[in-house]
Formats: structure tokens, C-alpha cells, sequence
């Protein structure tokens, strides 16, 4: 599992930063420290894309800093 980069607007790097499931339509990546969100990730079938989708979530989170 790739490891998340701090936010890369508070700068916050603790376990403040992960990953949450959005409804049933993806993920992202959010700081709860300031509120920032990474792009949304959409998973169209839950069997066996969900660890795909996480797996986005973070590289587009670490692409940004």
C-alpha cells in the first residue's frame, strides 16, 4: 500500500490524512485537520475494484504535492 504524502495545504502528515469511502460511488483522500479533499475516485463495480480505487485515491492524492 503506497503511503500518503502530507496535506499539501495545512501540511498536516499524521493519521488526520486517509482515505474515506463516498457513499457508493468511490473514495478520496481528506485532511481532517483543514478539510482539504483529493479528487474523487469513482468505483462502478464493488466486487474487486474497491482496493483498485483506494489504490487511485492515494496516487492522485501524492500526485498533488
Amino acid at each position: 500500500m503506497e503511503r500518503l504524502k502530507p496535506c499539501p495545504f495545512c501540511g498536516c502528515g499524521d493519521r488526520r490524512v486517509g482515505i474515506r469511502r463516498m457513499g457508493n460511488n468511490g473514495y478520496r483522500i481528506c485532511c481532517s485537520k483543514c478539510g482539504s479533499l483529493g479528487p474523487h475516485v469513482s468505483v462502478k463495480d464493488w466486487n474487486g475494484q474497491k482496493e483498485l480505487a483506494q489504490k487511485e485515491a492515494r496516487e492522485k492524492w501524492n500526485e498533488r504535492t
